[in-house]
């Protein structure tokens, strides 16, 4: 999926005439730290919170503001892992989407982008969650999925992240079972290390717990 479909129509631009004032009172009421400031369908920057409340005059419009350098923005036809990469880079609330004349359409939300994250890897669906900690040269999908088959375990989807202070990588698989105690004594006889486990069972609470600590490994 394009990060186009996932652009959200709800939230507001700022113009050079509104007020930084103005523009902390949108923010405040929709509960984000960034806006847009457009002019027709350019997109001119990303106008923070942080920068307004810094301001010495923000009763002034912002086209006197000295702040409006700041511009991240993402293709329409980019794929949302990589708004996702955007997003964690410069610690956005909402992130911008031109099309390919650089024209702006539209923001998208870090809700959208969990909500699309959660949708398309299963993240959601019941089961377990285990997190392996390889060397990277000792790291293969293959004979992890390997001996999850074994145990009549499927992967549903799965993360890798490098641990750069230490070159060793975290595995994360989701499986679609809660029960693991047999895999897990097939990955220690194997001499995999497991780092962490969130069992979980068929309910709401549960899968919201262990979406979120997933989302607490991937750093976002």
């Amino acid at each position: 999926m394009n990060i186009k479909k996932l652009i959200s129509y709800d939230l507001p631009a700022l113009s050079l005439e509104d007020s930084g004032e103005k523009a902390l009172h949108l923010m405040n009421e929709y509960r984000v730290f960034h806006l847009p400031l457009v002019q027709r369908d350019n997109y001119i920057a990303l106008i923070s919170e942080d920068d307004l409340l810094d301001w010495d005059t923000p009763e002034e419009p912002l086209s006197l503001a000295e702040f409006l350098t700041f511009r991240p923005a993402i293709a329409e036809n980019t794929h949302a892992f990589e708004a996702m990469k955007v997003v964690k880079e410069f610690s956005l609330s909402v992130l911008p989407v031109l099309d390919q004349h650089q024209h702006y359409l539209g923001l998208i939300t870090i809700d959208g982008l969990l909500s699309f994250i959660a949708d398309t890897n299963a993240v959601k669906e019941p089961g377990a969650i285990i997190v392996l900690e390889i060397e990277q040269k000792n790291y293969s999908m293959s004979e992890i999925a390997r001996i999850c088959e074994s145990n009549d375990v499927t992967i549903l989807c799965s993360f890798v992240k490098t641990v750069n202070e230490t070159g060793l990588q975290w595995v994360t698989l989701k499986l679609n079972k809660a029960d693991v105690q047999s895999l897990m004594a097939t990955f220690e006889r194997y001499n995999y290390v497991i780092a962490e486990v969130f069992a979980s069972e068929n309910n709401k609470e549960n899968l919201q717990e262990n979406f979120d600590m997933l989302m607490h490994y991937l750093n976002v």
